[in-house]
Order: structure tokens, then sequence, then C-alpha cells
């Protein structure tokens, strides 16, 4: 398939190398509005448009992958769909419930594909571990944690994208749905209780979040999500038999099983730089005509939202 990109920033740059790792899938087109002419040059054989209504337009391009800012996402996808496009947009693929419900009733409407880009569902090592937990590798699971936290000096401005409330920015949409996401493939989306804590950023949004969850049965989890501070990004699943240990987790190539002192390290590599196996599967799906794909359903896309605007309501509710 033709793809065209909407957007053309670091992570484009990141898809598009394992783009180029799948056979049969052609990055086509490029649209942006920041640096038209040194795409140009820097891809002379691919189009590049000035407007993203341009690429929209071309009837060559077959599927739209969209990496603007989280804000415009639900604009973009809902253009691409009504112009006869299949859509993998970023995550989070809508900052509000509404937005999901809005995208999905244009897609459905439309009959094509569209897939939120939780890039870290698609990955070997990633689905193999969740695979053993479920298949009681590790006796009843308790409790998971799991943390993302980075920090980048150059981003952490109140004109960078990271901080500013107008571009849907903050810690948890931009990292705390990862551990969020993993946390719900063991225990699912609703829990019966949560609190959440945050440190804020003086643009009023969550530079640092941390939830702690109740499903009910005995089974918690904890999440933590920054864009101002390191952490360790690993995620630990405890069972009653042992735990799983996923260092790296969101772009994780191994895992731990470890039980009493015996420990033991799974390798499961990824192909390219790890976005090759959600294109993989985005093709598999419509060759097979299905319109969303089950390993991140457009369910669990509007699950992710409700659960991330209750989150976010209770760090906000006196503001």
């Amino acid at each position: 398939m033709n793809w065209g990109f909407i957007g053309f920033g670091r992570i484009a740059r990141k898809f598009l190398e394992s783009l180029e790792s799948v056979d049969g899938e052609v990055p086509y087109a490029f649209a942006s509005r920041s640096n038209l002419s040194d795409l140009q040059e820097e891809f002379p054989n691919v189009h590049v448009y000035d407007a993203y209504e341009t690429l929209l337009a071309d009837p060559k391009v077959d599927i739209v992958y969209i990496s603007t800012t989280h804000n415009f996402h639900c604009h973009n996808a809902i253009a691409a769909l009504r112009a006869g496009k299949h859509v993998v947009c970023e995550k989070p693929m809508g900052i509000s419930s509404q937005e999901i419900l809005e995208m999905t009733e244009v897609a459905r409407f439309s009959g094509k594909f569209l897939m939120e880009a939780m890039w870290m569902r698609f990955l070997p090592a990633y689905r193999e571990a969740i695979t053993r937990v479920k298949a009681g590798e590790i006796g009843k699971v308790n409790y998971v944690t799991a943390s993302f936290g980075f920090r980048s000096e150059d981003k952490l401005t109140q004109e960078g994208r990271l901080l500013n409330p107008d571009l849907a920015g903050g810690a948890l949409y931009d990292v705390g749905v990862y551990p969020l996401t993993l946390v719900s493939d063991l225990f699912g989306w609703e829990p019966v209780g949560f609190k959440a804590d945050a440190i804020k950023s003086e643009t009023g949004v969550d530079e640092t979040i941390q939830v702690q969850l109740d499903f009910g049965d005995d089974r918690l989890a904890q999440v933590l999500g920054s864009i101002a501070m390191h952490t360790n990004k690993e995620a630990c699943i405890y069972g009653d038999q042992g735990f799983i240990r996923l260092p790296m987790f969101w772009k994780a190539e191994s895992y731990e099983i470890v039980k009493g002192d015996h420990i033991q390290v799974f390798n499961s590599p990824y192909i390219s730089n790890g976005y090759a196996h959600e294109i993989i599967e985005a093709v598999k799906c419509i060759k097979d005509g299905k319109l969303e794909s089950d390993l991140f359903s457009l369910n669990d896309s509007l699950m992710s939202a409700q659960l991330v605007e209750r989150i976010l309501s209770t760090i906000f509710k006196t503001d």
C-alpha cells in the first residue's frame, strides 16, 4: 500500500524507518506545514505536500499515518477517513472519549480501517510475556507496577508541546497511557477505585502523575508517568507463584520470569525499531477486510480515553 504521512517529526521518522522494512509498503507522500523544502530535498522520491488536504486528495494514497500534536489527531483522522483513506493514528488517538466515538462513527460509515498506534501492544516480547501471565505461568496476579518517565530539557518549556495545555500536553497523555495499557491487558480498563496524585507544571498540566488502582478481587496496580524525571521504565507483574519483569516495557525485546531464586530470561527482538509490528498488523487487517484490530481495538481506544478522563478529572477538579 501507499502510505501518506500527516505531520513529519521525530516519531514519523521512526515509523518511516520501520515502514521501509516491511515488504510491499511504500512511503508515498508526506504533508508537513513546517519543513516542506527540507523534506523535498531529503526525500526526492516521495511526494511532499504543503497541505494535509492536498495529500488526502491524492487518489494514490491508500493509508494515512498521523503524528501531529495530540490536539489535532481527531480532526486529522476524520478528514482522512472521509477522504477514503485507512488510518493509523498516533496515541492518544483522541484526547476525549467523545473524540474516539466521533472517529469510530466516521470510520464505520466510511468502511475504512482505523487503529490507534499503541505500538507496545504489538511487540513480540510484550505479547509473549502477557500470554504467559494469562496462561498461569506465575499463578494468580495480584499486583502490577509500571513506570515511564523521562526528562528532555529542550522540550520542557512553556512553548514546547509537552507542557502546552493547548496541545494536550502532560505526562498522562504522553507516557502515562503506556503503563495504563499494560495494566488493562491484565485487569481490564475499569478499576473499581483509584487514587491519583500529580505534580503540575507552571502551565497547569501534569508533569508527573502517579495512579494507584484497585480492580477488586485483590488486584492492585500502581503506575507512574513523568515528562520531568527519568524513571526505571520497567514493569513488574506479580503473581502468587512468581513475577515477570519487563525492562523498558513499552519497547521490550526481552522479559524475565522470576520464581524464588530462579530467573529465566527470554529474548524476543522486534523488527527494525519496533514500529514494524503495528504496520504489519494494520496491513493484515486491511487485507482481511477488517475495520479494526483485535490487538488494540476501537473499544480499547474508547476505554483508555474514558479512564484517562476519570483520572484527569480528579487531578484537576479544584482548578
